[in-house]
């Protein structure tokens, strides 16, 4: 080939735009070809880069002895060497460290559960990434990442989250592109240390998201505080196990508070985690001879003796608001636990609502988990503590609040009704992305909310002052989400006030399935397949009205042309939900997630109200994509199979796994006819009879019915004749995410997690391709997530 005919011939703009389609695997192999090659593909693969340290097995003299479920040796459950390697070449390759636009920082494990886990967690282990050359290379490397605009720190590492944090922040880095995007989950946010003696020094950060953390302080202590049964990870200590976000659980080393121990507990001090880290340091330098002369002849890091902001979230909100166009606060644990005051909660709360922020465009607020996450009493968005702020931010174009607190349940004065009208008929023409919660019901939402609590009452007054006075005024809302445990006919009526918003994607998620119960009453046709099946969820499962569902299918679909809406609750002869939002939404609905699995559809077990419920479905042609929970059927022999299942999943992903296979049994002979025998004569007896050969009716099952490829035509004849025809015929056909939870189950403990099997239908209900299933936590599926995320 010659010069001229040489990919190497063409402009850099193609060749890059020609090795960008290129998989990271072959992006290695094409640096090893040509040095333009080189160039272009080195751009992608040091264009994000994750610090994530690794599980190890530490072996010397005084280990090789020790044998555990591991293997030989002393287990190490953070070990930095990964880090510290990538670290290496960032800080003696600065050519490199300037392709480096994402920096992210992580721990490898799983995320903590956010209801059994999160609660008790606590992030400021210093005993985790404590050596000090891991320090200085690490200042080293962030002095060549000029180019970072984007930092994520998920499950971050206290010492090292202090240092990131202080350098991005601080003005004085060496930078071409200012840090304009800051990603904060899981981690701690105290004592970070920068330049903060200008008081006019802003961050320039353009975009926060703080989520599934404390809102530590310096001037509420006790948020900090460990208390009994609370714990952080913690190299040595005590074994404990977590969940791997992969329906099982994992065993890990955390250190346990010692406030109220039992008297029969042995705690280790600080002191000796600390001296257990240095061991473990110790050998994983002596490993990386290169980067310990580095950090010989380099000054060494050091903390600065400054002054760490007293609140570090107020603080990064404040000095970040002549910037920031969008701000996420997705359930922040506001106080300790429902015993502790919200004094702290409630002044934190009011600081941000005296923030202002000229160029905000998505403010969201999000607390349906856990009640550590609620907001004080008094806090309402439309009236008394965020109305003025409401009023400051005309720009907002994707808000999210809890539900319950947009209105009081007071009746407001005429000037203040006055001003939130104005506020909510501004929102009309610039909101296009609403997003609401409330928290999740342990036995599932109900269809509709018919409490006598005096405290019930007064939050269904206030989620209904929202569907009559909020809802009815939007005109732009694109995609509306709905979550936690808001009533079935809530849902219905907020969708039914939405009548006007050209919405093109909906998300319902719940704990039971959002558009209908096909379980039956108390869930009686899942307990004729399921006989292990008896949670308390199940037995406030309400029946469908099959008729009246099947009478507005016969009616079809009937809008009035001038169509006002006057809200109705209750939900006695009613069509299904799903024809509720067709006859609203079904001209301009591109995506639909429906997702609870208490009373959704069998896979491949039809009840009689399964097809009325997702027949409406048939009606949105424009429909792109559907998520939809399905309940996956485990039992199997008198027992669950969650945990075989979930494996053979795996082994599927990994080729260096022994997946299991199934061998189809012979035939078994067949006996020779017994010869004549004389009725008075007793036969001689030959032995034993030979039986038919046993085999393993699991594995077969496992192999026919559990398989990624038998479960995705599984899904396909199940969703597929719901579909419309035309949707279907589009290129591509329609992608549908089928949505499983399964897990471990033990008699006191569950570790359910979702697994999503992703496929395209196409015309004639062909499927066209699948993927997965894969949980949330799968590598390829956890950065795509990350990449796509909205307003951030």
């Amino acid at each position: 080939m010659s010069d001229l005919s040489s990919i190497e011939s063409l402009p850099n703009e193609l060749i890059s735009l020609i090795i960008g389609f290129l998989p990271s695997a072959d992006l290695k192999d094409a640096c090893l070809v040509s040095k333009a090659f080189y160039r272009h593909a080195s751009d992608f693969l040091w264009h994000s880069v994750t610090l994530e340290d690794k599980w190890t097995l530490h072996t010397n003299d005084s280990t090789r002895h020790v044998f555990g479920d591991r293997g030989q040796g002393e287990p190490d459950e953070h070990d930095d060497t990964p880090i510290i390697e990538k670290l290496y070449i960032l800080a003696t390759n600065p050519a490199l460290a300037k392709k480096v636009q994402v920096l992210t920082h992580r721990c490898h494990l799983p995320m903590p559960n956010i209801f059994s886990e999160l609660p008790q967690q606590h992030f400021h282990s210093e005993v985790l990434s404590q050596d000090r050359r891991l320090h200085t290379i690490l200042a080293l490397a962030i002095a060549n990442l000029v180019n970072v605009h984007t930092l994520r720190i998920l499950y971050g590492h206290y010492n090292l989250t202090r240092i990131l944090l202080g350098a991005f922040l601080d003005p004085r880095r060496p930078q071409r592109i200012h840090l304009r995007k800051l990603w904060l989950e899981s981690c701690s946010l105290t004592n970070f240390e920068t330049c903060f003696a200008n008081a006019e020094y802003v961050t320039g950060l353009e975009s926060i998201r703080v989520r599934r953390l404390r809102a530590e302080s310096q001037d509420s202590p006790e948020r900090s505080k460990m208390r009994f049964l609370s714990f952080r990870l913690c190299r040595g200590g005590h074994s404990r196990r977590v969940h791997n976000a992969a329906g099982g659980w994992l065993w890990t080393t955390v250190e346990h508070s010692s406030e109220e121990a039992p008297p029969r507990w042995t705690l280790p001090s600080l002191d000796e985690l600390k001296a257990n880290s240095d061991n473990y340091d110790k050998q994983i330098w002596e490993n990386l001879p290169a980067a310990q002369f580095l950090c010989d002849v380099a000054d060494p890091f050091e903390f600065k003796p400054m002054i760490p902001p007293l609140n570090p979230i107020l603080f990064l909100l404040e000095k970040s608001a002549p910037t920031l166009t969008s701000l996420n606060l997705d359930w922040v644990l506001w106080r300790q636990d429902d015993l502790t005051g919200e004094e702290a909660a409630l002044r934190d709360i009011q600081s941000l609502a005296q923030l202002r922020f000229p160029h905000l465009r998505a403010f969201q607020l999000r607390n349906a988990v856990v009640p550590e996450t609620g907001l004080p009493e008094g806090i309402y968005l439309l009236e008394d503590t965020f109305l003025a702020f409401m009023e400051a931010h005309p720009r907002i174009q994707c808000l999210s609040w809890p539900l319950e607190r947009f209105y009081s349940h007071n009746k407001p004065t005429p000037d203040l009704q006055r001003r939130t009208r104005e506020v909510v008929s501004h929102l009309g023409n610039t909101l296009i992305d609403l997003r609401l919660d409330t928290y999740y019901c342990i036995n599932g939402e109900k269809l509709t909310d018919e409490s006598s609590l005096a405290y019930d009452q007064l939050e269904r007054v206030r989620r209904r002052r929202f569907i009559f006075e909020f809802a009815p005024h939007m005109f732009k809302v694109e995609q509306l989400k709905l979550e936690g445990g808001i009533a079935r006919d809530e849902k219905r009526e907020i969708v039914r006030a939405l009548h006007f918003s050209p919405l093109k994607k909906i998300v319902l998620i719940g704990v039971t399935f959002p558009v209908g119960n096909t379980w039956g009453r108390r869930g009686e046709q899942l307990k004729l397949l399921d006989p292990g099946q008896v949670t308390d969820a199940i037995a406030h499962l309400e029946e469908e009205d099959i008729s009246s569902i099947m009478a507005a299918h016969k009616q079809g679909r009937t809008i009035h042309p001038n169509f006002q809406f006057t809200p109705s609750y209750g939900w006695k002869s009613s069509p299904s939900f799903l024809h509720t939002m067709a006859e609203h939404h079904a001209s301009t609905i591109e995506e639909l997630k429906l997702c609870g699995y208490n009373g959704s559809p069998i896979l491949s077990h039809s009840t009689p109200v399964t097809n009325p419920l997702l027949w409406p479905l048939r009606s949105f042609e424009n429909l792109r994509q559907l998520v939809i929970s399905f309940w996956l059927l485990t039992y199997f022999e008198n027992s669950y199979r969650d945990t075989e299942i979930i494996q053979s999943w795996m082994d599927t992903r990994s080729p260096s796994s022994t997946a299991l296979v199934v061998m189809t049994p012979p035939a078994s002979p067949t006996p020779p006819p017994p010869p004549p025998v004389d009725p008075a004569v007793m036969p001689i007896y030959d032995g034993p009879v030979s039986r038919p050969q046993e085999f393993n009716r699991w594995a077969v099952a496992l192999k026919t019915k559990y398989t990624p490829s038998a479960l995705a035509y599984r899904v396909a004849a199940d969703i597929g004749p719901h579909l419309s025809p035309v949707a279907k015929a589009r290129p591509g056909g329609v992608r549908v995410r089928a949505s499983f939870c399964i897990g471990t189950r033990e008699e006191r403990r569950q570790a359910n997690d979702i697994f999503d099997l992703d496929i395209r239908i196409g015309e004639g209900d062909r499927m066209i391709e699948f993927i997965g299933p894969r949980e949330e936590a799968e590598r390829g599926r956890f950065c795509e997530k990350l990449g796509a995320r909205r307003w951030f």
